[in-house]
């Protein structure tokens, strides 16, 4: 079916978010996860189809997968979600996307690149907040700017909070420190060892607003 893809996590905060949005813009996903209380309840909602099953049947993730030609993966923590999907991905020949913003993880899946390439499918981590706005951001930036050397991207929040699979990733790698690409290699260094304050301008509700932001291991590195 024209607009459909499968979209893994749908119950999830971040997946509810997707499925509503794609309901707005008359897209047809079909919302999958382990929960099938709560997707059949979001199904009930959206008016979309659910399927339910585990990311650890391997039979029944690459029979599910078979029917579509896209996945969007929304079920975190990555670490121990990604690649479990991304092979199935590659067995099935179904282009692979997902929210995650894991350095360590986009790390690994670039370790599957040729077997994606061999199965004619794209891999594509940080199909989220992060890493792909942020990219679009930094090639918009080079065109207006074509002679500068040196871009630094910064954001802040207002309101809102984490979803349980970012608070979790978060804690899991607070020990890790932070990462910088340093002459072609991603390096280990203190996390937030740089911070500056930087004002944001006006934001609806907040009026001005000025933060003090840090460094971290961001999936842009």
């Amino acid at each position: 079916m024209a607009n459909q893809f499968l979209l893994y996590g749908a119950n999830g905060y971040t997946g509810q978010l997707i499925a509503r949005h794609a309901n707005e813009y008359h897209l047809q996903p079909v919302l999958a996860g382990r929960n099938k209380e709560a997707l059949q309840k979001l199904s009930s909602e959206l008016h979309f189809p659910y399927l339910v099953f585990d990311l650890g049947n391997q039979a029944a993730l690459d029979d599910a997968l078979t029917n579509f030609e896209v996945v969007v993966h929304a079920a975190g923590p990555f670490d121990q979600t990604a690649h479990p999907m991304a092979d199935a991905c590659i067995r099935t020949g179904t282009h692979y996307l997902d929210i995650n913003g894991d350095i360590n993880v986009f790390e690994s899946l670039k370790l599957l690149d040729s077997a994606a390439a061999s199965s004619g499918i794209m891999l594509m981590p940080g199909a989220g907040f992060d890493v792909v706005p942020t990219d679009c951001l930094a090639l918009f930036l080079k065109h207006q700017m074509p002679d500068a050397t040196a871009l630094k991207i910064a954001f802040a929040t207002t309101g809102g909070g984490l979803s349980r699979g970012t608070a979790t990733t978060m804690i899991n790698n607070l020990g890790e420190g932070g990462k910088r690409r340093i002459n072609g290699k991603i390096t280990k260094v203190p996390l937030g060892e740089h911070g500056i304050w930087i004002s944001f301008g006006n934001s609806p509700g907040y009026g001005k607003v000025r933060r003090f932001v840090m460094s971290i291991p961001w999936g842009d590195v």
